[in-house]
């Protein structure tokens, strides 16, 4: 009769592995390139950014060319005039322009998150702020290792001060295709903005601006981490 072989299991349970969380020591520098893509991906924001900053400040027969007049219940775009009961056709246009994304989001991929979306122009925007105040990648690297000093501290003031910067030019405005632009203008220069119009100018471009596409750029969605990572 044969006797059953003594077996020893070795193996060990497998345990989840912790991953601790990114600090300021180990963030991802990127490094810049160039190329069609690339240039498109920029050119294609610029227009954005223009159409954005630019409209705001036309005239129109006597008027603001864009203008959403909240006290009057009326939206001005250039020559027509809408009042509430037309805005089923401004649900109608935005319903066609969502299936429109759709479509092309099936036939050619994410290109509108590659090359159009806010998000994404504003991060491309705030990375330039820092290459320009901090340097290329590996000025960058050498200057988050180096001890603070009075150049970290003036470089690092200058890249938070753009980004300030546009973050107040961003939600001015925003602030101005709902109240005329203008006289906005001059109450933030002359310090006379009332409280209200003050705290949109200054909270209403943190969904796309200083925090999402500054401090934490890697964190506001997929596709803008793919473009901190590679832009």
């Amino acid at each position: 009769m044969s006797e059953r072989i003594p077996t020893v299991e070795t193996f060990e349970p497998l345990h989840p592995k912790k991953v601790k969380a990114k600090s300021s020591d180990n963030l991802i520098h990127t490094r810049s390139f160039s190329g069609l893509y690339r240039t498109l991906r920029v050119s294609g924001a610029a227009v954005l950014f223009l159409a954005f900053f630019g409209t705001v400040w036309l005239n129109w027969g006597g008027r603001q060319a864009v203008l959403w007049d909240l006290a009057e219940s009326k939206f001005h775009i250039f020559g027509a005039t809408f009042w509430p009961q037309d805005f089923i056709l401004l649900s109608a246009l935005l319903i066609i322009c969502a299936f429109g994304l759709f479509a092309i989001t099936v036939f050619a991929g994410r290109v509108w998150c590659g090359y159009t979306c806010p998000q994404s122009s504003f991060t491309w925007l705030f990375m330039w702020c820092e290459k320009v105040t901090e340097g290329e990648r590996n000025q960058r690297i050498k200057l988050q290792a180096a001890p603070w000093s009075l150049a970290k501290l003036a470089r690092r003031s200058a890249k938070h001060t753009l980004w300030l910067g546009i973050s107040v030019l961003t939600g001015l405005t925003f602030v101005g295709y709902f109240t005329p632009i203008r006289p906005l203008a001059t109450e933030l220069l002359t310090w006379q903005m009332g409280g209200v119009s003050l705290f949109w100018v200054l909270f209403s471009p943190e969904p796309l601006t200083s925090t999402p596409a500054g401090c934490a750029k890697r964190c506001a969605c997929t596709c803008a981490r793919m473009h901190a990572s590679k832009a």
